[in-house]
């Protein structure tokens, strides 16, 4: 019996580690002005999927009942068809965010899928994945994302570091730092500036910087965009 329920769960694992609903977009960005952002979710699997959504104010530990985020998710449960889709509405409550500078929280997404069929009878572990994304809330009086923001970015040399300024009201995402010749990325991981502050990155690899130093940064839609900016 151990060995039938042991492949049961293989089984089981195996079907669910493959398919799964997801996201169209790896970032919200919440307007102000909007009342409301809306996200696509799409469930690429042959079952249904019980879908449960709720954002979070940086406490990944958080859950729908604990959560202090000033937002509110609908439907915060949806059943989603085979090969279906399902919109989450994401609707700002009464609060005092910022209205100089962009709040970032988080929109969780638990996906539950239902036990095949063929294995209801057998004592299986169901298993549920959670996806995590971003939410931006922008307030109405800072200015849609844009190439300008990244123009507003200074990028500076202290000894063996590289000091980034982010002086905007927005958050900035620098996902690589390159040389503009022989393109050796300085950062080890993706740097997140928050609005109107400074981060300091050791140029461990020891890249020779010129004047010019080539951004890789992160936009709205989540996408990779290349600038050169002056080093100074």
């Amino acid at each position: 019996m151990a060995k039938k329920n042991y492949l049961a769960f293989l089984l089981y694992f195996m079907a669910f580690s493959s398919s799964s609903v997801f996201l169209k977009g790896t970032r919200v960005i919440f307007f102000a002005e909007r009342k409301e952002a809306v996200i696509q979710l799409v469930n690429s699997n042959d079952n249904p999927s019980l879908v449960q959504s709720w954002v979070d104010e940086g406490n990944i530990d958080s859950t729908p009942e604990t959560t202090q985020a000033p937002f509110v998710v609908t439907p915060p449960v949806v059943k989603i068809n085979p090969r279906g889709g399902a919109q989450l509405h994401i609707r700002q409550l009464a609060n005092q965010l910022p209205t100089d500078r962009e709040s970032i929280f988080y929109l969780n997404v638990l996906d539950i899928a239902p036990k095949p069929d063929s294995l209801k009878t057998d004592n299986i572990l169901q298993l549920a994945l959670r996806t995590r994304i971003k939410l931006f809330y922008r307030p109405q009086n800072i200015s849609q994302m844009s190439q300008s923001v990244v123009e507003h970015i200074k990028i500076s040399k202290i000894g063996g570091s590289v000091v980034i300024d982010n002086p905007t009201g927005h958050f900035f995402t620098l996902a690589a730092f390159y040389n503009p010749t022989n393109k050796n990325n300085i950062l080890s991981k993706t740097v997140m500036l928050s609005p109107f502050s400074q981060d300091t990155v050791e140029n461990k690899s020891h890249t020779i910087l010129g004047n010019e130093i080539l951004l890789e940064y992160i936009n709205d839609e989540g996408k990779s965009v290349n600038q050169v900016k002056n080093v100074k």
